[in-house]
């Protein structure tokens, strides 16, 4: 099969270039097992691994783990293995065993990219010749006929296909692209010879070199990702020794063929291809960098950049070109250089280093070092008289490429990542003690970093069964099987980012991003870390435990605040306002990013003396409001109204409500607030201009209200809105409600439909109750409605809470247009199981959603029950499914009003 048969374009070749990584991968893996006799009794027993296996040691059975997780993230094997081999059993699934049948092709391909171990700095220029040759001339043969896989489903036949293209034709490209005989605009300036005929022939089959010799449109895009082959090439030399590894004669790659060097990896290639890899983050990092360098006086700023791990020193080349840009406030380049510093653990990273900032022309000091030990930098950076904490810390997928400290776990930690892990001595270890080692290790860091910040780009590993799911999406097949067997240490981000608060770190109000965003795991992801040690009332500008407030609300006296309390906690760890939680802080993340952008440049416009005004619309327990007051403070936006004299008033309004009560609680203390109720004392809603006193706004912010907005209401909100924005102003907005969910997500108010679906299937007998606790529920529903002569089921009550029928993000859009101009997008984000349940246990939630059931208790229960036993493991099945949660669809506006 061909590849103009997928259709031609970018994203099918994108795809490709993940699956032929994969290849390579899983025919090493293939090898290494067919070499210890594991693969065919694997095949034909359902045997825990020391029966299959007598001979295995611990060591290569910690190997072994990494390839077993690979196969299982391919969907070959059931699951992961256990950390012990007498508790691991391969048990092959379909897709599993019907490539099983075609292993002679894997195996021979596994036997070729063998004779890939040579990891000196020209390897990848040496002409072929001699034993390679000749098998990839069998190997060609086997692409033109496309292996012979019509016994397969077309579906994994062209996976098979893809994963074996890659296995062969990745080092043919690699080779070629190190000899610069890729370049040629017209095709390859192949080598002559047998070599030149048969990369032709190959090239040919995929489609990429027409008859005449010249690139096929395919061919001419495919170039574009032939440096990312690199990635899994530059570790041949170790993937080629899985025999050594998985049989335990080698204990690892720190140690091995070569002692005392790296033996593993091809490092030259290695840099190559991880920075093609990693420079399309740089750019989103800009933003947080240029907030940094904009700060006056110049004392504010740091002194230096300092990239550990800086690799070929491109990061730290773009930093020099950015604030170069003399529009950036109080640095004069000419009087107060700079500095770059760069520091890695590869000599070879160091030379590139140097050479890539000399010829940026920038003020540049590159070191030896290593990001496990950020004492040893301060003490290298000391003797050039700079001191550590003086600069602004930038990491590129490093921290996980540390060495293994052996942190201990707390003994009631469970680890949240899934990775197969390796110690330094070559034994297996569980992800809680690598989450517990990576709390230590950025803990070291910490006071390092306390006073300009961190800000880090990290990749993180997916768990199998959604790596399955996602295959040619996602580069963490071959990444996680590199980077376990090469003793690196990548965690999946939710436990990242428990690992950073632990550490003693935060993240900041802006700048979060996720990459990808539409699907539900992520590979890669982009924080500005702060130092976490601030008092909470530190975190806010204007705070004063005296202020004069200026509000046309306050809660009434006696006001019970207990579930407001709920709330607040449901979107703050146990309601400290340095850490928001997961499942809202991205989404709420963008909105105030957005909402700070929109600031700095109506900063710009106005004289000294104005105000700028900021409504949060619909605040409940003010979770928005909160992390744009921590923003002006963390961006400088602060430090700039005070030079320009410009004060800043943040208006909160929500209707009268024991959220809203708390969230006054919550800011009452900072005098940059104001807060109003929506409703009038008759309970009808009062114009939005009136509420804000007839002042309008140059933002309006609305986090988490469009989709729960009546139908009947939307337009006259949209027409409220229009009248208090600002000319000029904007409206910005998220909802995690609002339809339509792209095939891998879900409304974040679903599984509390499917909840309340199961519930009235109970109530109705179409279900049979399957526990006590459901058939004393039903009773107790039973009774209230016999004793009150109600309707049994009062789906009345619950469509005030959660619409039945959500909007969709056209149609608020649709409502908004008479009056705004904009756009909306969409991004996807993931929410745990645990977060799942405390939001339907808030305790007015689950009141309004189950209203049949009157007691707390109770309905507490049977909301944990059915959504534990029915309606989660249904989430975690389905396409949205994550390892730890579910994908929620959120939706963002972006509006600007009509003028006129």
């Amino acid at each position: 099969m061909r590849l103009t048969d997928r259709g031609i374009g970018r994203d099918a070749l994108r795809r490709l270039a993940f699956l032929f990584q994969d290849g390579m991968v899983l025919a090493a893996t293939l090898r290494g097992m067919n070499a210890i006799d594991l693969l065919a009794p694997s095949l034909t027993r359902a045997e825990p691994l020391d029966r299959l296996c007598p001979a295995l040691t611990d060591t290569g059975f910690a190997h072994l783990r990494v390839g077993l997780r690979t196969l299982a993230q391919a969907g070959w094997i059931e699951a992961g293995p256990a950390l012990e081999p007498d508790a691991t059993t391969i048990a092959w699934t379909a897709a599993g065993r019907a490539v099983a049948a075609h292993h002679d092709s894997y195996l021979e391909l596994g036997s070729y990219l063998a004779m890939f171990l040579d990891n000196e700095p020209d390897a990848w220029e040496r002409p072929w010749d001699g034993q390679r040759l000749a098998l990839f001339a069998e190997l060609v043969e086997g692409a033109e006929a496309r292996w012979e896989l019509d016994d397969l489903d077309a579906a994994l036949r062209d996976d098979v296909v893809a994963h074996l293209d890659g296995a062969l034709a990745s080092p043919a490209l690699l080779w070629l692209d190190a000899s610069g005989d890729l370049d040629g605009a017209d095709g390859p300036a192949l080598p002559g010879g047998d070599a030149g005929e048969l990369v032709a022939r190959l090239l040919r089959a995929l489609g990429w070199l027409g008859d005449d010799g010249a690139w096929t449109e395919d061919g001419v895009i495919a170039l574009d990702f032939v440096v990312h082959l690199g990635l899994v090439g530059s570790y041949l030399p170790m993937f080629g020794r899985l025999p050594e590894l998985y049989g335990g004669a080698i204990s690892g790659a720190r140690s091995g063929p070569a002692e005392g060097r790296e033996w593993h990896v091809q490092r030259e290639l290695n840099i190559r291809a991880s920075t093609a890899a990693h420079g399309r983050y740089f750019g989103d990092a800009d933003r947080a960098i240029a907030q940094i360098f904009d700060r006056e006086p110049l004392s504010e700023q740091p002194r230096f950049v300092l990239d550990t791990g800086c690799g070929d020193g491109s990061w730290l080349a773009r930093i020099h070109a950015l604030v170069s840009d003399r529009t950036l406030r109080g640095r004069h380049l000419d009087e107060h250089p700079l500095l770059l510093v760069g520091a890695d653990y590869s000599q070879a990273a160091v030379q590139r280093a140097r050479r890539t900032l000399a010829e940026a022309g920038a003020p540049a000091l590159v070191l030896l070092g290593d990001v496990s030990d950020p004492d040893a930098l301060r003490d290298d950076l000391a003797a050039h008289a700079l001191a550590i904490d003086d600069g602004l810390h930038v990491h590129a997928f490093v921290d996980h490429d540390r060495g293994y400290g052996g942190a201990r776990a707390p003994q009631t930690a469970a680890g949240l990542s899934s990775g197969a892990y390796l110690a330094e001595s070559g034994h297996a270890l569980d992800p809680a003690a690598v989450e517990a080692d990576l709390a230590a290790h950025l803990a070291r860091w910490a006071p390092h970093v306390a006073r300009h910040g961190l800000i880090v780009l990290e990749a993180h590993c997916v768990a199998p069964q959604v790596a399955a799911r996602h295959q040619g999406a996602l580069h963490s097949i071959a990444f996680d099987a590199y980077h376990g067997l090469s003793r690196q240490y990548p965690v999946e981000r939710r436990a990242f980012i428990s690992a950073l608060r632990r550490a003693g770190l935060r993240q900041a109000a802006t700048g979060e991003r996720r990459y990808p965003t539409t699907r539900p795991f992520v590979a890669v992801s982009l924080n500005h870390l702060l130092g976490g040690g601030a008092a909470e009332h530190e975190l806010i500008p204007g705070f004063d435990g005296d202020v004069a407030r200026h509000d046309s609300w306050r809660p009434r006296p006696g006001v019970d605040r207990r579930d407001g309390r709920a709330l607040h906690e449901l979107l703050y760890e146990g309601g400290d306002l340095r850490h928001p939680r997961l499942w809202s802080s991205a989404a709420t993340s963008l909105l105030v990013t957005q909402a700070i952008a929109v600031l700095e440049q109506r900063l710009e416009e106005l004289p000294s003396g104005s105000v700028l005004r900021v409504l949060d619309y619909g605040t409940g327990t003010a979770l928005a409001a909160i992390e744009l007051l921590k923003a002006t403070r963390e961006t400088g936006l602060e430090q700039r109204l005070e030079r320009a004299g410009v004060t800043l008033e943040l208006h909160l309004a929500d209707i009268p409500s024991s959220w809203f009560a708390y969230g006054y609680d919550v800011v009452r203390d900072c005098s940059w607030t104001r807060c109003h109720s929506l409703v009038g004392d008759d309970g009808r809603f009062r114009p939005l201009l009136e509420v804000t006193g007839g002042v309008r706004m140059d933002v309006v912010m609305s986090s988490m209200v469009f989709h729960l907005i009546p139908p009947k209401a939307v337009r006259r909100v949209a027409e409220g809105l229009a009248d208090v924005t600002a000319p000029g102003g904007r409206l910005l907005w998220n909802a995690p409600d609002l339809g339509l969910p792209g095939p891998y997500a879900v409304l974040f108010h679903d599984p509390n439909r499917a909840l309340r679906a199961h519930w009235k299937a109970l109530l109705n007998g179409d279900a049979m109750p399957d526990s006590q606790l459901q058939r004393d529920a039903i009773a107790a529903a039973s009774a209230r409605a016999a004793h009150a002569s109600l309707p049994l089921i009062d789906d009345d009550r619950a469509g005030r809470r959660i619409l039945p029928r959500p909007h969709t993000g056209p149609e608020i859009g649709d409502a908004l247009t008479g009056h705004f101009v904009g756009e909306v997008t969409t991004q996807t984000y993931e929410i745990a199981d645990e977060e799942t349940i405390d939001t339907l246990l808030v305790p007015s939630n689950q009141e309004e959603y189950l209203p049949e059931i009157e007691d707390a208790q109770l309905r507490a229960g049977i909301v944990e029950e059915l959504m534990r036993t029915v309606v989660l493991p249904a989430m975690h099945a389905s396409p949205a499914g994550t390892a730890l949660g579910y994908n929620v669809h959120w939706t963002f506006g972006d509006f600007r009003p009509l003028e006129g």
